[in-house]
């Protein structure tokens, strides 16, 4: 059985599929990991979650911020944006099976026999692996629960509190847990996270006393063993990342680029050319 983890989709169904020819995956024995931001700005959201639904346990997958803002527009929290292009989502049949697939989704993933951990962003840097499972886990059934759920997406989109501490509780616990798991890109040494620098590449942001999140602490080391931690979230890496055990697996396919599986078992890259951004544009366009 292989393993193959793959990097931010946003609803670009062709790469999606054609990425699935390139690694010749089987769904009879391989598996999927996927990074989150299934859907938010692709053409074809409806298409993707189908096929990724279909797949069924060959499949496991965490929330990205896209896919947590379509829960909020899903409940009607906020309005869709047409660049989000989640309207088509609205309107299919197959809305309620969505959602309800994405309220499941976990925010960490650890594999149960290989030495891999699966976040969309990343992993708090001051954090041990299991206080990140444990914060997960938490927030993962606040997702879960009608009420809290409903609280929880009405208040996310704030930036605080910024810095981590063991003392957080209810809905400044579960905020940071959000952010943590999927804004999360720069921090300053201190732990405090920064998410106004968002397009600027780490060589140039750590002049500003801001680091990349990965280069702060080992998160996916527990006292035993030394896990891979695979992320999406930060198009501008390119899926390169300094450190040894750390892959970054987004590659803005959505934005013009590419789309990106790695195989745990190999240590292999494989990516197809996006053709999905200039879709993306006239689409909307003509909808709106």
């Amino acid at each position: 059985m292989a393993t193959y983890c793959i990097g931010d989709i946003h609803a670009c169904y062709n790469e999606f599929m054609k990425l699935l020819e390139v690694i010749k995956f089987d769904e009879k024995k391989d598996e999927l990991l996927l990074t989150g931001d299934l859907i938010g700005r692709g053409p074809y959201p409806v298409e993707t979650m189908h096929e990724i639904m279909r797949l069924g346990d060959r499949v496991h997958a965490v929330l990205g911020n896209h896919d947590i803002n379509f829960l909020a527009v899903a409940h009607r929290i906020v309005m869709p944006r047409p660049k989000d292009n989640l309207e088509v989502i609205l309107k299919s049949p197959l809305l309620d099976e969505i959602t309800d697939y994405l309220i499941h989704l976990p925010l960490l993933y650890q594999h149960k026999e290989k030495q891999l951990v699966l976040v969309h962003a990343g992993i708090y840097p001051f954090w041990e692996l299991s206080t990140a499972r444990k914060v997960a886990k938490e927030t993962s059934h606040v997702l879960r629960d009608p009420v809290r759920r409903r609280v929880l997406l009405t208040n996310m989109y704030q930036d605080t509190p910024g810095i981590w501490s063991d003392e957080l509780e209810g809905l400044t616990r579960w905020r940071f847990a959000l952010n943590a798991f999927t804004r999360m890109r720069l921090c300053y040494r201190s732990g405090l996270m920064d998410f106004k620098n968002t397009a600027i590449s780490p060589a140039l942001v750590e002049k500003a006393g801001l680091f990349p999140w990965f280069s702060l602490g080992d998160p996916a080391r527990s006292k035993k063993k030394q896990y891979t931690l695979v992320f999406g979230h930060w198009a501008a890496l390119g899926a390169e990342c300094s450190r040894p055990y750390f892959k970054a697996l987004d590659t803005g396919c959505v934005w013009g680029d590419r789309l990106t599986a790695w195989c745990f078992d190999t240590d292999r890259l494989y990516s197809v050319k996006s053709t999905g951004y200039t879709q993306i544009k006239s689409q909307i366009s003509a909808r709106h």
